[in-house]
């Protein structure tokens, strides 16, 4: 009973294996005749898609950059190209037949080196054994050199003894195989360069296999010079940063923004580029169309800045040959509005030749010793710690610290208070403050000690005005100046007075822009978008209106006569001691004066604000220590067109 039993179980478990054997075998006959022939299509398109090679256009037209009112001043044109599209089953001889083709379409072009010509001539016959003594070809045979070494055998071989063979038309030749060959191997190789509709549609007709015609687009600039080098520039991807671009979505045959505003706003600037499939034969099929990129507006007013070209280029030129400004070689000019708008912004310098350079990212990238100019922040810190005695007055004078020559103001100015010492620009009150500032009351030859607390006082309240600290304008890179690292109680009536630490023009612009809009800073923009602010400054109405009516009294009574059209607005002008390097050494040996200006027009309501620097202005030489006014010059006719148009 048993073993009947067991037979039946065992009978059982063999028909239950069949079973199961038998469906498992019916599934896979049903995916099989599924997959064969309802998904046929899908698998088949998906197995394509594995094996498909796309590539994109060229280039793409890049969004142009405008300025406030409109006016185009970054614009595209478009230029046709002779481009190769690389097969991967073409082979060495194919591609010198293309390149003996296309030679003679070439004109003026760059001669090869001798290594593209040592791989033309290795390739035409890469037989190791017509360049490689017996020693070393037997080298590469026993696999003791690699064929890469044994190739550049080879090379040193051709360059020393074969490279005399080759003439004008060869050199065509090569210069084009070496271009079908350049940059990564899946990338587009431009081989003609701006070529004419005739030969474009002639190139084309001989149905060259891998040769197609493609526009590119390269940038022109309708007003020349004006503001070129802060427009920035563009190119291929930088092979130190390509995966920093890939991460961004970034093709690495893209042209991109390379500095300046190009690359600030390159994902705004940049087009979509066609895409095609290629085919085995090297021809491409158009998938997806490409895409123009977005226009920049500026706050930039073409305008202004091409008035401020015309003011800069006369009184710069005229400023040469004139008493004590042999070193003296350009200035830098920003107009701005109060709440961080960049309306012009130009530099120039005048080169060994004469010639006048636009030099305008020196105003993003250079720093300068401001002068008297800081006077406004410098009171705002007496406010502050409570060492101003608001309306009192005192007589100027000199300050005489212990082992330090004596301090003073540029004359004798008599009774001096809050307002009337920014109205007469006295060294001398804002040394007193200084020295309150450290805890001390003045006395003739005192010893005293200043301590980082007491520079941080400073530092703070002058970088809340954006003196030492970033404008967070919209350019990469941005200086925010030098500061100075030793700590002395001299050195504290130095930074009071605007002769130790030095800002860009930039952060001046910032500064002047925060009391013209009564101690609100704003970042300051190149690109029209609602103004940002950054922060406010710590003072009361009051003392605010006081420093203003300074700048005001400045311009009406005081040092800034005549600066602004009519007098109508407030500034302040500032002189510093300079160094320069008079023979190229790298070491700046002789003392000059430079001079700085800021302000802004009307007082009331600015709509306007200003900066002038002009380094070097004067070599300081003759005991009049005359400085050419060439701030005043520049501000003078820029104030008057701005009032009258």
């Amino acid at each position: 009973m048993l073993n009947k039993n067991i037979r039946i179980l065992i009978m059982v478990i063999i028909i239950k294996k069949y079973i199961i054997f038998f469906i498992i075998f019916f599934l896979i006959l049903v995916r099989v005749f599924y997959i064969n022939f309802y998904k046929k299509t899908y698998y088949k398109n998906k197995l394509d898609l594995i094996n498909v090679k796309y590539v994109y256009s060229l280039s793409e037209e890049r969004g142009r950059i405008l300025d406030i009112n409109g006016n185009v001043l970054v614009d595209n044109e478009k230029k046709r190209v002779i481009v190769y599209n690389k097969s991967s089953s073409i082979s060495i001889n194919q591609e010198l037949s293309i390149a003996r083709k296309l030679s003679k379409y070439l004109s003026e072009y760059q001669e090869p080196n001798n290594k593209e010509i040592c791989r033309y001539i290795f390739d035409r016959n890469s037989d190791l054994k017509l360049y490689l003594s017996d020693k070393d070809y037997n080298k590469y045979l026993k696999q003791v050199i690699t064929y890469n070494e044994a190739r550049n055998i080879a090379y040193e071989y051709i360059k020393n003894n074969m490279i005399n063979m080759i003439d004008e038309d060869d050199k065509k030749i090569i210069k084009i195989y070496s271009l079908m060959n350049k940059d990564y191997y899946y990338d587009k190789k431009t081989i003609l360069n701006d070529i004419d509709d005739k030969t474009y549609f002639k190139i084309l007709s001989e149905n060259i296999p891998g040769i197609t015609g493609e526009y590119i687009y390269k940038r022109v600039y309708p007003y020349g010079s004006l503001m070129r080098s802060v427009f920035g520039t563009i190119g291929k991807i930088d092979k130190e940063n390509y995966k920093e671009y890939l991460k961004k979505g970034y093709e690495l045959s893209d042209i991109v923004g390379k500095s300046y505003l190009e690359k600030e706003y390159d994902m705004l600037l940049k087009g979509k580029k066609a895409k095609y499939i290629v085919s085995k034969n090297g021809y491409l099929k158009l998938v997806e169309e490409g895409k123009r990129g977005k226009d920049l507006v500026l706050n930039i007013d073409i305008n202004v800045e091409k008035k401020l070209s015309e003011i800069l280029e006369k009184n710069i030129y005229n400023v040469k040959g004139k008493r004590n400004a042999e070193y003296y070689n350009g200035s830098y000019v920003l107009v701005g509005k109060p709440t961080g708008e960049v309306v012009a912004m130009l530099g120039y310098k005048i080169d060994e030749k004469g010639n006048l350079n636009e030099v305008s990212t020196d105003i993003l990238n250079s720093s300068f010793t401001p002068g008297s100019i800081v006077k406004g922040a410098s009171n705002t810190v007496g406010y502050h710690e409570n060492v101003i005695d608001r309306g009192k007055k005192i007589n100027d004078s000199c300050v005489k610290l212990y082992m330090n020559t004596e301090k003073c103001s540029y004359i004798r100015l008599g009774y001096v208070d809050d307002i009337s010492a920014i109205e007469k620009s006295s060294n001398y009150y804002q040394f007193i403050n200084a020295i309150k500032v450290m805890g001390y009351n003045y006395k003739y030859n005192m010893k005293i000690e200043a301590t980082q607390d007491d520079f941080d006082k400073y530092r703070s309240i002058f970088k809340s005005y954006g003196l030492g600290s970033k404008t967070n304008i919209d350019l990469p890179n941005e200086n925010t100046g030098i500061e100075g690292k030793k700590i002395a109680a001299d050195l504290l009536l130095n930074y009071s007075i605007g002769q130790y630490d030095s800002y860009t023009p930039l952060q001046m612009l910032a500064y002047v822009n925060t009391l013209a809009s009564k101690g609100n800073r704003y970042n300051l923009s190149l690109k029209a978008n609602p103004p940002v602010l950054n922060n406010t400054i710590d003072i009361n109405e009051e003392d605010m209106n006081r420093i203003l009516k300074g700048f005001e009294n400045v311009i009406k009574l005081g040092t800034g006569s005549g600066y602004i059209y009519k007098n109508n607005g407030s500034g302040k002008t500032g002189t510093s001691e300079t160094l320069v390097d008079t023979n190229n050494d790298n070491i700046y040996e002789t003392k000059t004066i430079s001079t700085s200006f800021i302000g802004f027009m009307p007082s009331e309501n600015p709509k306007y604000t200003f900066v002038v620097v002009s380094p070097n202005i004067s070599s300081n030489k003759d005991k009049s220590n005359y400085k050419v006014p060439i701030n005043r010059y520049i501000m003078a006719d820029l104030t008057k067109f701005l009032f009258e148009n």
